[in-house]
């Protein structure tokens, strides 16, 4: 796979962690809404995102919730299991993997583009750009 497509790392982690990193700076907030958008561009830009990534990286206390919520919006959302390290990195622990399904009917449900708006506007808020 081509690493600048998917953010795969290259071993060390630091491609997959800057993408994240900066998912989490491109969709800030901790509404409901916006940690939906924040899981959803993970998915997108990284091609899945665990509990643990979703925690440390983007700031969704309850990944599961949010992948609930955009099920019920008509995103379809796989869930894999998997090994994956603690947040400690020490010992594996059984954790879920989320990955979008692919061929979504070649479209981004309404209510899914509302968030996505929703999500940027508020970021310009926040930094200012817009009054």
């Amino acid at each position: 796979m081509d690493s600048k497509k998917t953010g795969r790392d290259r071993g060390d982690g630091a491609t997959r962690n800057a993408l994240l990193q900066k998912i989490a700076v491109d969709f800030p907030g901790n509404s409901t809404s916006s940690q939906q958008v924040r899981m959803w561009a993970a998915m997108q830009r990284a091609g899945s995102i665990t509990t643990t990534e979703a925690r440390l990286h983007l700031e969704v206390m309850h990944p599961a919730m949010r992948v609930l919520e955009l099920r019920r919006k008509g995103v379809k959302i796989e869930k894999v299991w998997a090994l994956e390290p603690s947040e400690a990195g020490r010992t594996l622990h059984r954790q879920a993997r989320y990955v979008l399904l692919p061929h979504q009917g070649g479209a981004i449900a309404p209510e899914l583009i509302a968030l996505l708006l929703l999500a940027m506007v508020a970021g310009l808020l926040l930094l200012g750009v817009i009054a």
